[in-house]
């Protein structure tokens, strides 16, 4: 009988490491949000265009790395903190 050897894929480096920029990224978010009541209008702009800044970067390296490889899970929760991060700007510029 002949022994098959199993091969677990294990996750590399840059894998981990756009899973914690996409942590960083939802914490981000989430101070932004803590401190909207707080934030002038110059603040809140700036740190909007450095948070927009940083979704377009990362998505754009989602998209790129789940084109090479079959890790296209990655993209969901990199679009969602970009659409979560929409809502705030909005929510930011138009209602507070």
């Amino acid at each position: 009988m002949a022994h098959i050897e199993r091969r677990t894929r294990r996750p590399d480096t840059l894998q981990k490491t756009f899973l914690w920029l996409i942590v960083i990224d939802y914490c981000l978010l989430a101070m932004f949000l803590l401190k909207l009541n707080a934030l002038t209008l110059r603040q809140g702009t700036l740190i909007s265009l450095l948070l927009v800044f940083y979704n377009v970067i990362l998505t754009f390296l989602c998209f790129q790395r789940a084109n090479r490889r079959d890790d296209s899970y990655i993209v969901y929760p990199t679009l969602s903190a970009t659409l979560l991060a929409f809502i705030c700007f909005l929510y930011f510029f138009f209602l507070a």
